[in-house]
């Protein structure tokens, strides 16, 4: 073997021990992504399923029978008065503490309202 040869070979040696972590954190990103597009379709399901009939999440309607969704990571306070962030929404969910708002804490698993809440913030 010629001597660069095997300076070739180290090189692309030490190049693949260095950009081997970049490669596999970009494929943890990716199905990090992946497995997030997931929830956020199951969050989705499950919307459309309890929630819809009384939220909106596209555009406000008129006169619906819960508050509007839209844009609800968007907002500063819940309707409770406590802010914007995914604990204090997933206790809204679990505990309905508004009149005419069921608790679902019986009803839906802790997965399924972190889905959900997962579907709420991409509106």
């Amino acid at each position: 073997m010629k001597a660069w040869e095997r300076i070739a070979g180290s090189i692309g040696l030490l190049s693949g021990m260095f950009l081997a972590p970049w490669s596999l954190e970009s494929q943890s990103q990716r199905s990090d992504s992946a497995a997030l597009s997931v929830r956020v379709k199951i969050g989705a399901g499950i919307f459309n399923d309890r929630c819809a009939l009384y939220h909106d999440v596209d555009s406000p309607r008129r006169k619906p029978l819960g508050p509007s969704l839209d844009g609800l990571f968007r907002r500063s306070t819940l309707v409770v008065g406590k802010p914007v962030n995914e604990e204090n929404v997933k206790e809204v969910i679990r505990m309905g503490p508004t009149p005419g708002m069921p608790a679902f804490r019986y009803t839906l698993s802790d997965q399924q309202i972190d889905d959900l809440v997962e579907y709420l913030k991409t509106k």
